[in-house]
């Protein structure tokens, strides 16, 4: 996937730099897609134990005492709620939860299973209104690289062994998340039939040319596409009018169902926002790759 947006993104830094030798004003503007993700969840309802019935000794006509027929219960509420209080509750708690199992699958899994893959505008480009023009021809520059993406979005693939550290979800990587409370905006935690269900949406990032893997925000759990390596694939010739490509990328999203009685991640999705500016070349290109994840131990 990421070789073949690399390709686009080259060709289209390619046909950026002819426009920017007609026309080196922007006229139009644009305003980046909502990403905000809605995070709010409640936490699985306390139980409480049913009150034990009365109970008499066979050979004692006088009833026990209160507090010797509570035992039963207060041992079976115990019984019922040790598992809620084993669940993770606070931010760093949650995050630290999420890490471990995650980082387990490049080390545990068997087989992981990437359901789709897929890349699309997250919103209206920004463009030289002279490349504005050509693209009109071809139904406008979103539809164009609306199209183009497409294209290039795929389905179910199955990874095992060495390949699996090369796909999940930070490729080439010996981790797969770094993600610390001071990384999110939000992490919930919610339990069904021994599922744990975390969801975390990861602060905004900055502007950067320079922002590598495991730095930042987002760079700490998703498989982003790096400014560094937009730039190296850049022609000489074409770099030199459209600028330097700079990286940011919006509130993301994660979400990761864990098993409890394993610890392992069953299945997860990432759906990752970013954006590339072409500051020179006054272009702005929001994305948004979402992929979707089962894993086999």
């Amino acid at each position: 996937m990421t070789k073949k947006i690399l390709a686009i993104l080259m060709a289209l830094a390619l046909v950026l730099s002819f426009a920017a030798c007609g026309a080196k004003n922007t006229d139009e503007t644009t305003t980046e897609a909502d990403t905000t993700v809605a995070d709010d969840t409640t936490a699985a309802d306390d139980t409480t134990a049913a009150p034990a019935d009365d109970t008499t000794a066979a050979d004692d006509t006088t009833a026990a005492p209160a507090d010797e027929t509570t035992v039963a219960e207060d041992t079976t509420a115990a019984e019922e709620t040790t598992e809620a209080a084993k669940l993770p509750e606070t931010t760093a708690e949650i995050i630290e939860c999420f890490n471990t199992a995650s980082n387990a699958v490049k080390t545990d899994a068997k087989s992981v299973t990437r359901n789709y893959s897929k890349i699309s505008l997250a919103g209206s480009t920004t463009l030289p209104s002279s490349l504005n023009a050509v693209l009109r021809l071809l139904g406008g520059a979103d539809k164009f690289l609306g199209d183009q993406l497409s294209k290039n979005s795929k389905g179910s693939e199955t990874f095992t062994g060495s390949s699996i550290k090369s796909i999940y979800p930070v490729e080439n990587e010996t981790w797969a998340s770094k993600l610390t409370a001071d990384d999110v905006k939000s992490a919930t935690c919610t339990e069904k039939d021994g599922k744990l269900t975390i969801v975390i949406v990861t602060k905004a990032d900055g502007k950067s040319s320079s922002i590598k893997h495991g730095e930042g925000h987002a760079p700490k759990a998703f498989n982003v596409i790096l400014p560094g390596v937009v730039n190296d694939n850049i022609p000489g010739a074409a770099a030199s009018l459209v600028g330097t490509a700079t990286m940011n990328y919006p509130e993301s999203k994660i979400t990761a169902v864990i098993d409890i009685a394993t610890g392992h991640v069953e299945s997860s999705t990432y759906d990752l926002y970013w954006t590339i500016n072409f500051d020179k070349a006054g272009a702005i290109l929001p994305f948004l790759t979402s992929d979707s994840y089962t894993i086999k131990y």
